[in-house]
């Protein structure tokens, strides 16, 4: 009988998803791919439980049209500014005579790790390897069969806010769902929009949505960094509004029809009507002045990108560039402005599609759009087992903060 996995990307304004079998050799055969308003979620969290739920549940029943297994192993994605990421190291000495070490060692250090004390009401969402030490040799990766007195370990630990994880997974749950793992958003995105050779180098991927932007740095082919900031396209768009005295609805049509993040493109003498947008608003706007609103916003944004960057402790290189993804990289002029701001190389990042056997053309269209990146992440990172967040221990661990998880 065949097997499913689901991966859902749930946005401020979107979820974003696919469904895909998977073969006896492993590989993943892509069932489904969809795009749905979702509802109940802002900023990368849920902060309204029945609307999230009514959104979540006719989802839910049209993907147990597909298989009931569909609903049983779901992959879903976190974000939020509440994200912490700290360093953590552990030793242990090798248990053996012989002093070779085994996978039980390996498994011990990595679990020591995880021992660092939390802060209130956080979980460990990811441990993340940035290197095995044996016997004081460092850059290590795979230490298995080796021989040594001492094991060491240096990970990258990714904490979240356990409420924030116990209402997504109640949620869902509720909705007639089942996670199978929980991966944070940019790390979903590097997975697959990151060639080895742009991590070993020092790539960025930088992830622009509706309501946050979140970013994952890459050092040394590791993951050096990690954070989602609470500013998205949204608050481009209320500037807009603002700056313009007109409704979010105008503003979002006239962003995505003239908007620019690079002023220095655009001329002063460029003139458009708002009727063309609103019947009932008068005058007309310079799409210069237009372009200077949104470009504003998007180096704020930036500099605290910069700033988080700056903040943790040693300079990170980027010398092969930063990759963009997200809906908002449509955005004419924001590579511009990125390459301005960050004096650093950058691109739309392009998901590698060879891993995934995709038969409708629709489907292949639409996981090539860089709103789909995550998506394609998960349905990466799914199939890597020790990688993947495992469901049941976030639930023992937020029982122990939150209490029994009610479902």
């Amino acid at each position: 009988m065949s097997n499913f996995i689901t991966v859902l990307d749930i946005g401020s304004a979107f979820a974003k998803g696919a469904v895909a079998e998977i073969r006896k050799d492993g590989s993943l055969a892509i069932v489904s791919v969809f795009r749905e308003p979702s509802a109940g979620f802002r900023k990368g969290v849920l902060v309204d439980f029945e609307a999230a739920f009514h959104f979540l549940r006719p989802l839910i029943i049209d993907l147990q049209k597909i298989s009931k297994k569909a609903v049983q192993n779901i992959f879903v994605n976190f974000n939020g500014e509440h994200v912490k990421v700290r360093s953590s190291r552990a030793v242990v000495p090798v248990a053996r005579a012989d002093q070779e070490i085994q996978q039980d060692d390996i498994d011990k250090v990595l679990e020591a790790s995880k021992a660092i004390k939390t802060s209130s009401n956080y979980l460990v969402l990811h441990n993340i390897i940035k290197e095995f030490i044996v016997d004081d040799v460092g850059d290590i990766q795979d230490p298995l069969g080796m021989t040594g007195n001492r094991l060491e370990v240096n990970t990258l630990i990714v904490e979240a806010f356990s409420p924030h994880i116990h209402n997504l997974t109640r949620c869902l749950e509720k909705a007639g769902g089942r996670i199978g793992g929980i991966i944070f958003n940019p790390l979903a995105a590097g997975q697959i929009l990151l060639s080895k050779k742009q991590k070993d180098l020092g790539a960025m991927i930088l992830d622009f949505g509706v309501g946050t932007t979140s970013f994952a740095a890459y050092e040394s082919n590791k993951v050096a960094y990690t954070k989602s900031l609470p500013f998205g396209f949204s608050h481009v768009v209320s500037d807009i509004a603002i700056g313009l005295r007109i409704s979010i609805e105008a503003a979002e049509k006239i962003m995505a029809t003239l908007g620019s993040a690079f002023t220095r493109e655009i001329s002063r003498r460029d003139m458009v009507k708002l009727a063309e947008f609103d019947s009932s608003l008068p005058g007309e706007i310079s799409r210069r002045f237009l372009a200077e609103i949104i470009e504003v916003r998007l180096a704020e944004i930036l500099d605290l990108v910069n700033n988080e960057l700056k903040n943790i402790g040693h300079n990170i290189q980027l010398p092969a560039g930063i990759f963009l993804t997200g809906g908002g990289v449509k955005l004419p002029g924001l590579v511009e402005l990125i390459r301005d701001q960050l004096k650093l190389p950058c691109q739309i990042a392009l998901a590698d599609l060879s891993g995934l056997e995709i038969l409708n053309p629709t489907h292949r269209e639409m996981l090539e759009d860089p709103d789909f990146s995550v998506v394609v992440g998960l349905l990466s990172w799914s199939g890597e087992k020790p990688a993947v967040s495992n469901i049941n221990n976030l639930k023992e661990a937020a029982k122990r903060i939150l209490g029994v998880i009610r479902v």
